[in-house]
């Protein structure tokens, strides 16, 4: 079994009202909703692929917290599984989300409750909902 391994972020910011919001991206190759994430490159650890990527995908630095550490891991072919390992980071004001073209298709900052009809596959809804909990502690 061929195992992928990706790093990505749950960046997060709040909305006037106090309510906590996030940072989704839509995927060019499947369409699918997640987070910015990629794969680790060479030597690379997850945090640093973590920050890369962010700034590749979305053109972000945000404050990265390395104590939240959430892994998924699924299927992708038959003889092909992909690991995942998300941190938090929060949003830095007055930085504009700025899409990789080749690989991001949208992006839109959604509450918890909005972000149920998007994050639909790999366990991402139960990645969000623990890094809510982890930034409200």
């Amino acid at each position: 079994m061929k195992m992928e391994h990706s790093a990505g972020a749950v960046i997060y910011r709040r909305r006037v009202t106090g309510e906590l919001e996030y940072l989704i991206v839509q995927s060019v190759v499947n369409h699918n909703w997640g987070f910015p994430k990629g794969h680790l490159e060479n030597d690379e650890g997850a945090e640093e692929a973590a920050r890369r990527e962010v700034f590749e995908e979305v053109g972000l630095k945000p404050e990265f917290d390395f104590s939240f550490r959430e892994k998924t891991e699924y299927q992708l072919t038959a003889d092909k599984a992909k690991t995942v390992v998300y941190f938090v980071a929060s949003y830095v004001a007055g930085q504009e989300v700025t899409l990789q073209k080749e690989e991001i298709l949208a992006s839109k900052w959604v509450s918890l409750a909005e972000a149920k009809q998007y994050l639909t596959v790999h366990g991402k809804m139960a990645v969000l909902t623990k890094a809510q909990n982890y930034i409200e502690d």
